[in-house]
């Protein structure tokens, strides 16, 4: 069973959530009519959480910005405890040892981004030399390419482990409210 379903372009709870302390912390809290604030909130952790969210491109500090600017409205809300503990706990639902691999991966592909952005190839060392040089730019590069390669593989690795879990007897597969 999956926590969230997209419904009419908007994340739903599903009722099973709510024995989750961390949901219903946040569902309970909302005192508005439709429960407007605690789906802003909770659109924003299944955002900012699941592994197929198309904002998992970004780099989380990053965000973390967008989402908050998207569904929240409001910049100068913050993540609270309870929205940190039911991100975490969303991610402990659905994870698997290879993904949390690559979401490992995908942090240290984030700083090796940083890293090749900050290269100055003016920056001398204490001697005098060049602290970058082309050619060490160049072998790391190359690197990359096999880094790359590494993440598709791991990538292709748990969309198989997904396809698997969502099979049903006779090939079929789960429908929205299966999950």
């Amino acid at each position: 069973m999956g926590l969230f379903d997209i419904k009419n372009d908007q994340i739903i709870l599903n009722p099973d959530s709510l024995a989750i302390p961390a949901f219903k912390t946040i569902w309970d809290k909302d005192k508005t009519k439709g429960k407007t604030k605690a789906t802003q909130v909770i659109s924003y952790i299944y955002y900012m959480s699941d592994y197929k969210s198309p904002y998992s491109i970004y780099p989380e500090k990053k965000r973390k910005d967008i989402l908050r600017e998207e569904f929240i409205k409001d910049e100068k809300w913050s993540a609270g405890e309870e929205v940190t503990r039911a991100i975490q706990a969303y991610r402990d639902f659905q994870e698997t040892h290879t993904m949390r691999l690559m979401r490992a991966a995908r942090c240290a592909a984030d700083q090796l981004s940083i890293y090749f952005e900050d290269i100055d190839f003016k920056e001398k060392d204490d001697n005098g030399r060049p602290v970058y040089t082309a050619k060490d730019v160049a072998i790391n590069l190359e690197k990359v390419g096999k880094i790359v390669e590494s993440l598709d593989k791991l990538e292709e690795k748990i969309q198989k482990e997904i396809k698997s879990e969502s099979r049903v007897r006779g090939g079929g597969e789960l429908g929205i409210y299966e999950r």
